[in-house]
């Protein structure tokens, strides 16, 4: 019996190996997977996002008595007025610092004795005629191509402005049946499994509440410590690092290392006392958010252990890039919750024996 237990293990899990390998053999499969992933994929997984920031407001406007059109229709038009008035109040201080921030890495280029050096010796192995001709065959052949990178930008433009739209479609049918999805999704369950999945979507949406809401409260406040602690110690370009930070900080873990790398080489070419101010501010916030920040916000309602996280969140971003890196994690809560539900149903138990 226990020897037939484990041939039948190790027959499912080559079967599983031998369905991935065919997968990956199937070339327009992958195809159709992109499709999905950019038309529509990335903008619900936005429209999720938005969903679980602004479903609080809809929530008041319900309560008040308002029918679901119309508080998701307010709302939607609200969080549009609330959004571009927060890019329009920080675009113009950003777009300056942004110059700056430009002016400050081109100095530290030009001030590089060592760089200056290298490109002087390879400068001397190029002779100038054969620099010319390249130039010239490149502007030979964008002018060429330039009815061409038009059509391109147009279709990017339009493919934007598509998604956006899109996006702003999804987010106003979610705030106006989101409130209905279980019930809905329950009338087409059989009757002896209608708890079970309640349950599993019950979970799911507290996960994702929770998560959502959580990385955007631990993103405000790590921005506003970089912020102060950037002003503090002289960084230049304060309010761009923390708005860098703020975006960055959405990506559990690697985000907020990736948001010091400019800083790190500004402080260098600032010298030794800057790069010791930089440490002490790193330590000081990392400190703050794992012993403070992350565990009052979040309260552990995600239930991962930090290492998961971090072997997530690498892997997807080898695998998808910063949406697969953003994305993981609570798409991994949602599959532990409903292996879990399923598991405490005895329906694995079943199927394992």
């Amino acid at each position: 019996m226990f020897k037939n237990k484990i041939i039948k293990n190790l027959l499912i899990i080559n079967l599983v190996f031998l369905g991935i390998l065919l997968f990956g053999k199937m070339l327009f499969i992958h195809r159709l997977i992109r499709i999905f992933s950019k038309s529509f994929l990335t903008p619900f997984i936005f429209s999720v996002f938005l969903f679980y920031i602004i479903k609080p407001l809809n929530t008041i406007f319900t309560k008040h008595g308002l029918k679901t059109g119309a508080s998701a229709l307010l709302t939607l038009i609200l969080g549009l007025f609330i959004g571009i008035g927060a890019i329009t109040f920080f675009s113009n201080y950003i777009a300056i610092q942004f110059d700056g921030i430009i002016k400050e890495l081109t100095n530290i280029v030009k001030n590089k004795d060592s760089i200056n050096q290298i490109m002087n010796k390879i400068n001397s192995y190029i002779l100038n005629t054969e620099v010319y001709k390249t130039f010239a065959n490149i502007a030979n052949n964008y002018m060429k191509n330039i009815v061409h990178n038009l059509m391109f930008a147009v279709k990017y433009t339009i493919h934007t402005f598509s998604t956006m739209f899109l996006v702003l479609i999804i987010l106003f049918y979610l705030l106006k049946d989101g409130p209905k999805f279980k019930d809905k999704v329950t009338c087409i369950i059989p009757e002896k499994y209608i708890k079970l999945v309640s349950k599993i979507l019950t979970d799911s949406n507290k996960v994702l509440d929770a998560y959502v809401t959580g990385q955007a409260k631990v993103a405000l406040s790590l921005s506003i410590m970089i912020f102060i602690a950037y002003k503090i110690i002289g960084i230049p370009n304060a309010l761009l690092f923390a708005s860098i930070t703020f975006i960055l900080a959405f990506i559990p873990f690697i985000g907020f290392f990736i948001s010091m790398i400019i800083p790190s080489i500004i402080a260098i070419s600032m010298g030794f006392v800057m790069i010791g101010k930089l440490i002490i501010v790193f330590i000081i916030v990392q400190t703050l958010k794992g012993r403070v920040i992350v565990p009052q916000i979040m309260s552990h309602a995600m239930k991962i252990h930090p290492l998961t996280d971090i072997f997530l969140v690498i892997g997807a971003v080898a695998v998808g890039g910063p949406l697969a890196a953003f994305a993981v994690v609570p798409i991994y809560a949602i599959i532990k919750i409903i292996l879990s539900n399923l598991y405490d149903c005895h329906i694995i138990k079943k199927f394992s024996k």
